[in-house]
């Protein structure tokens, strides 16, 4: 059940809790249903991955099928082969009659794939994003290779086939050569810190699912506001481990500990339990 609180939406029980995005929820869904390419920013921990399925699952089934979602990590022909195997997926008739032609059965289509030469695959893709409606999407954790920036180029310019890029900047040091394709502001979204009431919002809800309700004092809580950077990811994170019992100590959390650990390793992802409770 859903229940709204000023800007902010909390499902209690349910699926991801999305609050204080609103506003970036409402413009990539926009671009999405526009078929506008667009470059989704943030540090790590902003929330660009869970906007990302926020924002398909609103979708119809048909709608969700042609939507292509892959990360874009590794080399250009890892990226090639995981989107030909997201399109098997969705049923591509370009990729699925290839498979059975050459190997009887689409139940085959991931060794198919694999055994296939970078050129083939790029092939398909072209040939596959000419025939359908398709929307990439691709999850940068880096800069971009040049062989990856130069598909997307011609996608992106083409305005058939638009590209939503998450990345953790805008900048060429960033996301490669693919900032050329997201020039200006209208083609990018930037999610920056929660203001502080979705921020406080977001860590009283993540305490009580947590079970941290006895342990968070108010050190707890200005720590993690301040630790996070008030980016929800981190939030959830530091909840996270102030769960674990190696971080507890006679009914309180310990907190030097908690921020050290945490400032060791700030970037590593949320476990998908811990963002879908």
């Amino acid at each position: 059940m859903w229940r709204q609180c000023e800007d902010k939406w909390i499902e209690r029980g349910g699926t991801f809790v999305l609050i204080g995005r609103q506003r970036e929820q409402a413009a990539l869904c926009g671009a999405i249903e526009e078929r506008r390419s667009l470059l989704v920013c943030g540090p790590p921990g902003s929330g660009k991955t869970a906007l990302l399925e926020e924002a398909l699952s609103s979708m119809t089934e048909n709608r969700r099928r042609r939507c292509i979602v892959c990360a874009a990590d590794g080399t250009p022909a890892m990226l090639w082969r995981s989107l030909a195997q997201a399109l098997a997926a969705a049923g591509d008739p370009e990729v699925l009659t290839r498979v059975e032609r050459e190997r009887g059965s689409h139940v085959q289509s991931e060794n198919w794939i694999c055994s296939q030469t970078s050129l083939r695959i790029r092939g398909i893709l072209r040939r596959a994003a000419r025939g359908c409606d398709y929307s990439i999407f691709l999850d940068a954790a880096g800069p971009l290779a040049d062989g990856t920036y130069r598909l997307l180029q011609e996608w992106v310019w083409s305005g058939r086939t638009p590209v939503v890029l998450l990345g953790c900047g805008a900048s060429q040091h960033e996301i490669g050569k693919a900032a050329r394709l997201y020039w200006h502001q209208g083609l990018r979204l930037h999610l920056g810190p929660l203001e502080l009431d979705s921020a406080q919002t977001l860590l009283e809800l993540e305490i009580e699912r947590f079970g941290l309700t006895r342990l968070a004092n108010g050190e707890f809580r200005k720590l993690v506001l301040e630790q996070s950077l008030r980016l929800p990811g981190r939030i959830v994170r530091l909840c996270e481990m102030a769960s674990n019992a190696a971080y507890q100590y006679k009914g309180r959390v310990k907190l030097h500990t908690l921020a050290v650990d945490f400032l060791m390793d700030p970037q590593r992802p949320v476990s998908r339990a811990a963002r879908h409770a």
